[in-house]
């Protein structure tokens, strides 16, 4: 368990489906993932998710240990890059939305509502889902705020 403002909690995940979706458009351009920003990746993924696993007990806590991480599945994903630097990233699988991350030196900006939205204009599904842990609540007030409702409550672990 681990504890919020005191109390012990279980360690949750909630799947959220988008329900109420805003309408508005991004001011941000992704593009498809290179291996030219394997490293600020790399970085920047262990970075933003460090704190989480460590305070929840998922280890590894750098989660990206090798270069075999980087053996499938990329194609799904897409970075935000300004000034050839890596400021975010989130991947897009079918219906769901996954690992939206914005580089903590480019936290708090809005970055993480306009990845969001520009996500959510390149899926084109009547369904949109996706997974947060319960921790992570700056990540589910972005959700909520943009049309996501929560529709399901797992146990991590």
């Amino acid at each position: 368990m681990w504890m919020m403002q005191g109390i012990p909690m279980m360690k949750l995940a909630f799947e959220m489906t988008l329900t109420n979706p805003t309408g508005e458009q991004s001011n941000v351009c992704l593009v498809p993932y290179t291996s030219k920003y394997q490293a600020a990746y790399r970085k920047m993924y262990n970075e933003c998710y460090h704190e989480m696993r460590e305070a929840l007990d998922i280890q590894p806590y750098d989660y990206i240990q090798d270069d075999s991480f980087f053996d499938a599945g990329m194609d799904a994903v897409h970075l935000l890059v300004e000034n050839d630097e890596l400021i975010g990233s989130v991947t897009l699988k079918e219906d769901e939305l996954d690992d939206l991350i914005v580089n903590i030196r480019y936290q708090g900006r809005g970055y993480g509502r306009q990845m969001l939205l520009w996500a959510l204009s390149h899926m084109n599904k009547e369904k949109v889902i996706l997974h947060v842990a319960q921790w992570n609540q700056k990540a589910v007030s972005l959700y909520r705020k943009n049309g996501f409702e929560i529709t399901d409550t797992n146990i991590i672990g």
